[in-house]
């Protein structure tokens, strides 16, 4: 995202506003690689090495999951010792959009993040107002 705008987030415990209307758990790096690999459309070997390097790099993944599908998707990035990222955020099929479920998401991972006593941080594009108003919803305010 270095070449296109962006705006960059923080929430702290006193401006969090949970809102989580949908179950949302975390995604088991082991028995949930085979949903999260169709969910991301790859071929096994290609996504192996993507799933591998994320855990590696420190991302944990929370999805909103109906059947053998991740409805909507974030993560927390590890980055540092003190402000963890609120990342990766997703709802791919139109019908699951504006139903809530990507601030439930949202919510989730910014709640793991605050309890684990490290600021929640969010970067977006400046164009995706959509991911902006969400942030924003629960609590994220422009730094």
């Amino acid at each position: 995202m270095a070449d296109v705008p962006c705006v960059h987030y923080e929430c702290t415990k006193d401006t969090f506003r949970p809102d989580i209307k949908h179950p949302v758990r975390w995604v088991d790096w082991d028995q949930d690689s085979e949903i999260a690999r169709m969910r991301w459309e790859m071929e096994p070997e290609a996504f192996r090495e993507m799933w591998t390097g994320a855990r590696r790099d420190g991302y944990e993944f929370c999805a909103i999951v109906n059947g053998e599908k991740l409805i909507a998707v974030a993560a927390v990035y590890r980055y540092s010792e003190d402000a963890w990222m609120l990342a990766a955020v997703s709802v791919d099929d139109p019908a699951d959009r504006r139903q809530g479920c990507a601030k439930s998401v949202c919510s989730f991972v910014t709640a793991a993040i605050l309890d684990a006593g490290r600021t929640a941080t969010c970067i977006t594009r400046a164009d995706n107002i959509p991911m902006q108003r969400t942030a924003e919803s629960v609590g994220f305010q422009p730094v």
